[in-house]
């Protein structure tokens, strides 16, 4: 009965998942909608995309004050609420300004609705289970590449823009009841926050120094991932020559490598430790990073295997590295700390999107110029990491500060 209760709330946290970063990812094969029924340059795209992830990372710094004096389960349920509520505004606006105002809103209580499922999944989880339970979790990550960036292309290309966000919207409605059922109140932090002053507790968050560094460590992942991913479909289009029909598989074949690697990568970070898969995986997305934003021309396939690698080891080294900084804070200060995280992620991946997108121009023939520039930016970033995850060291109950045996993860 355990193992089922479990198993509900993992799979629950997956699909909450899935519809959070559908409504990210959707935003990818409808940019030539957006830029030609609004009239816009590539770099208002990219401040189109950047705006939900600045609005998430404002209000998840905000979160860090106040979410450890609640139970956890009331937060996500009513962060999940407005966020439906957010993205099937999003479907109805009509013009631009008012889809950015949307876009606001619905990223205000997404980077809360992240912060949460992973506090949720580190009080629940043991450290020595908890990389493959972030797997699972993640797995809605995979599965909304998958599914959520062909459907939306297909449905763009068939009828407009807006249909994807209501999609959405609807689906969310069954996940709220799944939330609701299955995610258990989660308050034996509370007791020990509100003893606690609201700034003191703060200032104790982001005085340590390996909780800064954990932050760090989030910020130079989405650098080294968000900077590209927005932008492959313009580049695979109009340089690699794609036909536009099936550019909505490049994301589909990054979630298929995704879903089936994304556990295996969960077992081994509880194996072998959560560094020695994080290294190894920075290391080998070196590979898509730079061979993905140099390449003159390719074939489908080899574009499609690409994606796959890129998405294979670069974006599931969010398993191991967030199961890093989940055991740097204390029960009474995950929440806080974890918001922060999120916090800094959102910014990070929306800053990402937005200086991708200034550091590229578009062509006379609309040629993506000067992408390369992003992959070395974003190789850069994945190279610093690697010495930052090494310096993160969990901390326990007794140690409080001190270095844990968890570290040996």
């Amino acid at each position: 009965m355990y193992q089922f209760r479990e198993k509900a709330l993992l799979y629950t946290l997956a699909f909450i998942q899935f519809t959070h970063v559908m409504d990210f990812m959707i935003m990818m094969p409808l940019s030539t909608l957006f830029t030609k029924e609004f009239a816009i340059s590539n770099s208002m795209f990219g401040l189109l995309v950047a705006s939900y992830n600045v609005s998430a990372g404002i209000f998840a710094f905000a979160g860090a004050f106040f979410i450890d004096r609640f139970d956890r389960r009331k937060v996500i349920l009513l962060s999940y609420t407005a966020f439906i509520l957010g993205t099937l505004a999003c479907g109805l606006a009509p013009t631009f300004e008012l889809l950015l105002t949307a876009r606001i809103f619905a990223g205000m209580f997404g980077g809360i609705i992240i912060s949460t499922m992973l506090s949720i999944v580190s009080d629940a989880i043991p450290f020595e289970r908890r990389a493959r339970a972030m797997a699972t979790m993640y797995g809605g990550f995979a599965a909304a590449s998958i599914f959520g960036v062909p459907a939306g292309s297909i449905i763009a290309a068939h009828s407009n823009w807006h249909v994807p966000f209501i999609a959405i919207a609807v689906m969310g409605i069954p996940i709220l009841y799944a939330a609701i059922k299955f995610i258990p109140s989660m308050a034996l932090h509370v007791e020990e926050a509100k003893k606690r002053n609201v700034l003191r507790q703060f200032r104790e968050i982001i005085s340590d120094r390996n909780r800064l560094l954990g932050l760090l460590l989030m910020a130079l992942l989405m650098m080294g991932h968000f900077s590209i991913i927005p932008y492959i479909p313009a580049f695979a289009e109009h340089n690699l020559h794609m036909n536009p029909d099936y550019v909505g598989l490049i994301y589909c074949a990054g979630g298929i490598a995704s879903v089936l690697t994304v556990r295996i990568v969960g077992r081994l970070s509880d194996k072998h430790g959560s560094l020695k898969v994080f290294t190894i995986l920075s290391c080998l997305a070196l590979v898509p990073i730079l061979t993905l934003t140099h390449i003159p021309a390719a074939h489908m396939v080899v574009i499609l295997l690409l994606a796959a690698m890129l998405f294979m080891f670069g974006g599931n080294r969010g398993v191991p590295a967030n199961t890093l900084i989940s055991a740097t804070a204390l029960p009474h200060q995950r929440g806080g700390f974890l918001s922060l995280t999120s916090s800094v992620q959102q910014l990070a991946a929306g800053l990402a999107s937005y200086f991708g997108g200034l550091l590229i121009s578009e062509g006379a023939d609309h040629t993506v110029l000067h992408y390369e520039h992003v992959g070395y930016l974003a190789a850069i970033a994945s190279v610093i990491a690697i010495p930052i995850a090494m310096m993160v060291k969990p901390v326990n109950k007794q140690t409080a500060g001190r270095t844990s045996p968890e570290s040996q993860h």
